[in-house]
């Protein structure tokens, strides 16, 4: 197991972009330097990926759940990167029902992944 730990998925994520849609999700608490949102978003402007421009320059637009700050998002083709509001390293513990709307609409392809996401443009 030693051999899987702290393992880049930077070419995973390459590699699943050629055809599957992708969900990265971090909590905004998530310090980690190794995985946490700083990180992660470093590795990801280096992705070798035909969107990549267009996902760098899309709008980081506000999640919310009703009236409650769920998140940020930026998505653009298959990918969609999602920064958790009131979470951390384990998003699912940290935040259960955001996670789970979350999750449940990029499954479903509805609300924030819906066709028009239910966001507004971050100020």
């Amino acid at each position: 197991m030693h051999g899987d730990v702290m393992k880049s998925v930077k070419p995973g994520v390459e590699a699943l972009l050629r055809g599957t849609r992708v969900l990265l999700y971090q909590g905004i608490r998530d310090l980690n330097l190794r995985d946490g949102v700083v990180s992660t978003e470093a590795w990801m402007r280096e992705l070798k990926w035909d969107g990549l421009t267009a996902f760098l320059v899309a709008d980081r637009a506000v999640w919310r759940i009703g009236e409650e700050l769920a998140g940020y998002v930026q998505r653009s083709g298959p990918l969609s990167h999602v920064i958790v509001d009131g979470a951390g390293h384990l998003v699912p513990a940290d935040n259960g029902r955001v996670a789970q709307e979350m999750i449940e609409d990029w499954v479903l392809q509805a609300g924030l992944f819906g066709r028009h996401g239910g966001m507004k443009r971050a100020a």
